[in-house]
């Protein structure tokens, strides 16, 4: 009989330790049902087998749920962050359209610095606020970075770059976040 309730016990605890909220009274339950089950075992006149497949159980159930805990832990941790995706895409009609001047030149590191800011702060990023040394590191990277004049004078004027050198502006911005971010 006793091996019977330390089975029933290594069933419950295995069900409540796969779910990640109830995982703490799962394992409880679950070392529970290993000292039944052990001391069922060693009970004269009663059956065996439940007792032990109780202490089994309670052992691939106590590593099944700390495995499922772990999946879930590291799903619901958030990932990094790329700040240089805008959310929106400038209309062809906005009044702030790139400069096609090739005189206006490159834009300073400084320019892509205060940029960058204001496109992080734009997109509700404020870590970076009271960081002048990251921002100045972003600036000089992507001025020294093989984007163009004009992508680099596209994104200081709308904090976007639409034409041929977009995905290289991404992973300009990607690289120089890590760079800057170690240094």
């Amino acid at each position: 009989m006793l091996g019977f309730v330390g089975l029933g016990l290594a069933v419950l605890g295995t069900v409540l330790a796969c779910i990640p909220a109830a995982f703490g009274i799962g394992v409880v339950v679950l070392l529970a049902a290993f000292v039944v089950s052990l001391i069922g075992l060693f009970r004269k006149g009663a059956a065996k087998w439940p007792s032990i497949v109780g202490m089994i159980l309670s052992v691939v159930g106590g590593i099944i749920g700390s495995i499922v805990l772990v999946v879930s832990l590291l799903a619901s941790a958030p990932g990094p962050v790329d700040p240089i995706i805008p959310t929106d895409t400038p209309s062809s009609s906005s009044s702030e359209q790139p400069s096609t001047d090739p005189t206006a030149g490159r834009p300073s590191p400084e320019e892509l610095s205060e940029t960058i800011l204001a496109d992080l702060q734009r997109s509700g990023m404020h870590q970076y606020d009271d960081d002048p040394e990251w921002v100045a590191c972003w600036g000089k990277y992507a001025y020294d970075s093989d984007l163009s004049d004009a992508a680099l004078r596209e994104y200081v004027e709308t904090m976007d770059v639409v034409g041929e050198e977009r995905e290289l502006m991404k992973t300009v911005s990607s690289d120089a976040t890590v760079f800057c971010s170690s240094q």
